[in-house]
């Protein structure tokens, strides 16, 4: 199918399928930040809140865009905050509190990730806000959750990663565990916002009902893990590190070339029954250690060794089309600066071109869902803290000129 073709139902007056969806979003870091994003790429609404000044963490982290203003030119900050529009406002101070309040009422999700009770000290939490919004879907975003035990204990990323049984199955058998390359808790954590809200908002729909939804790093690594849970528990199996291979056999690994490498697949008997041929060890189709899944899997050091002799003096490029001749499967592994080159990428707008004033264009990922009618892109850049000010609290709430330069006098906005 062309581009075009799955394109033609779409409709030019729409943002996304949550176009008409307002958020209001109380968020820093990246989990909280993530779940507001994909509902805002999506299509919604979705106005985040900065404290005033100094804004969130992740505008004051590296790498930084040479030429941008200084708190809206981190990469984080502009890869995770665009399409949404930015308010300052001092929801930690009682008069913020109250402006929160009358947004809130305004509003059809709210997205939070400060520590658990920390709302609720503020009157802004859940209980509170129902009373103002009885139909409000409210999102909070944690480290542990909203109860157990460990509820107030403080999270970040590899403590997701580490008590959700990522990092233990992350790295080589003779290493240590290892948190992957990007906030993979972080990242799952907002998806895991976005859709609940999004079925929060469903049965609103349906009933009327608002409801509070409770997704935190540790439930969400641990909802990723596939057999892990039910193979220790019930069939004695608990799961090592063994790099980029899969305990259900091989070949399943990264294997070295001349000038890179490749990720090379080979599990089911009838892509066996092509590959070492292909390789030329036709031999080993019929040997015994190649004959099943479980003896494969227990013979991977010799079926790596002998892959990686064939791979070590061909080029990526040699190795990929061989192997997708005979209709194999096999990758290449792109560094960043590929992927920005790619053309199906590209043209699936994964890499995505946004206007930003006095810098230009700037090259970020797009939106991983396509919708036929309802298309989604990369609208707007990351905003600047406050930068929606005049527009939303005149919008929303009515606040004249006199009423919002007492505010920002106050350091309330």
């Amino acid at each position: 199918m062309k581009k075009e073709e799955f394109y033609r139902e779409a409709r030019s007056d729409m943002t996304g399928p949550l176009q008409g969806v307002r958020v209001l979003e109380a968020t820093t870091s990246q989990a909280g930040p993530i779940a507001g994003t994909v509902l805002a790429d999506l299509g919604a609404n979705v106005i985040k809140i900065d404290l005033p000044e100094m804004g969130d963490i992740m505008r004051h982290l590296p790498p930084f865009i040479e030429g941008a203003p200084k708190l809206n030119s981190s990469c984080y900050h502009l890869s995770i905050n665009r399409n949404k529009k930015n308010i300052s406002l001092a929801i930690n101070r009682p008069a913020g509190q109250e402006v929160f309040r009358k947004l809130a009422a305004k509003m059809d999700v709210i997205v939070q990730n400060f520590k658990p009770g920390t709302m609720d000290k503020w009157g802004l939490g859940y209980e509170a806000i129902k009373k103002i919004k009885p139909d409000i879907v409210y999102v909070s975003v944690s480290g542990f959750g909203q109860f157990g035990p460990n509820h107030q204990k403080p999270g970040y990323d590899p403590v997701g990663q580490a008590i959700g049984g990522l990092m233990n199955v992350n790295g080589y058998a003779d290493g240590p565990p290892t948190r992957t390359g990007n906030a993979m808790a972080d990242n799952i954590t907002g998806w895991q916002g976005a859709i609940g809200a999004l079925a929060a908002l469903h049965h609103r729909q349906m009933t009327g009902e608002g409801q509070h939804v409770d997704v935190c790093l540790v439930d969400s690594i641990l909802y990723t893990s596939d057999y892990g849970v039910m193979a220790a528990s019930n069939a004695g199996f608990n799961w090592k590190r063994m790099g980029s291979g899969n305990p259900a056999g091989g070949p399943c690994d990264v294997y070295r070339c001349k000038d890179g490498y490749v990720f090379i697949l080979v599990l089911i008997d009838s892509h066996h029954k092509r590959f070492w041929p292909l390789i030329g060890r036709p031999e080993l189709y019929q040997d015994p250690r190649m004959q099943t899944p479980v003896a494969r899997a227990q013979n991977l050091p010799f079926i790596n060794q002998v892959v990686g002799e064939w791979t070590q003096d061909k080029t990526v490029e040699e190795v990929v089309r061989q192997l997708e001749e005979a209709q194999l499967v096999v990758t290449p592994i792109f560094d960043f600066p590929q992927i920005v080159r790619n053309e199906h990428l590209r043209e699936r707008e994964m890499v995505t071109e946004v206007e930003y004033p006095d810098v230009g264009k700037l090259t970020i990922y797009g939106v991983a869902a396509k919708f036929s009618r309802t298309p989604c892109k990369v609208r707007t850049h990351a905003p600047a803290i406050g930068q929606h000010n005049e527009e939303v609290f005149g919008e929303l709430l009515d606040l004249g000129a006199e009423e919002l330069a007492q505010l920002q006098q106050g350091k309330i906005i």
